[in-house]
């Protein structure tokens, strides 16, 4: 059963199917953007190497099911690396 109990405006039966699917698409979407967004916020707050690369992979796994767009996740894998990097030469003390 499906779990959208709202009583649909849509009177044909196609139109209904697709505001379903609609509906089934965005929260599968949801799931995959929430996700991505969740590892990019422990690699931000984390100096773990192996976190970047559990992001990086969400990231290109985002971008080839159409969730992102390539530039937008080359963009935010390039500001990942950026920010690891920035903690990690800070965790230095200099001499």
């Amino acid at each position: 059963m499906c779990r959208y109990s709202i009583a649909y405006m849509a009177n044909i039966q196609s139109n209904i199917k697709n505001i379903r699917k609609t509906r089934k698409q965005r929260d599968c979407n949801k799931r995959h953007i929430t996700a991505l967004r969740s590892k990019a916020k422990i690699v931000r707050t984390t100096k773990n190497k192996n976190d970047l690369s559990l992001a990086y992979k969400k990231i290109d796994g985002a971008s080839a099911k159409g969730k992102i767009h390539k530039n937008k996740a080359n963009r935010l894998k390039s500001r990942l690396a950026k920010s690891a990097n920035k903690k990690e030469t800070t965790s230095v003390p200099n001499k």
